[in-house]
């Protein structure tokens, strides 16, 4: 995988990064990390998706053009929010040990 295809995707997790975390508000706020954690990774992410789908179709031509499969995207993406979840789960862990 080239470098500039890394880029590419990280790209389109950071686009729908912002949706999916505005998504998550509701339940980190009313049913605590632990609802988080699991709307983070099925609810928010399917949303910010659905967002993309609509509002952005033709983004998926750039990508496309780049050698990246909608499939592709979608699974590369769906890893790094795995992966950021695991950070954000450490953070708050962290912080909740220090107060």
């Amino acid at each position: 995988m080239t470098l500039q295809k890394v880029n590419n995707i990280f790209e389109f997790f950071k686009s729908t990064l912002v949706i999916n975390l505005a998504v998550c508000v509701l339940p980190i706020l009313f049913l605590g990390v632990f609802a988080f954690k699991y709307t983070f990774l099925t609810v928010g992410y399917a949303a910010s998706l659905a967002v993309k789908e609509f509002k952005s179709k033709n983004e998926y031509l750039f990508y496309y053009n780049n050698a990246i499969s909608k499939m592709e995207l979608w699974l590369y993406a769906w890893s790094y929010t795995f992966v950021f979840l695991v950070i954000l789960s450490f953070a708050f862990n962290f912080i909740a040990t220090l107060f």
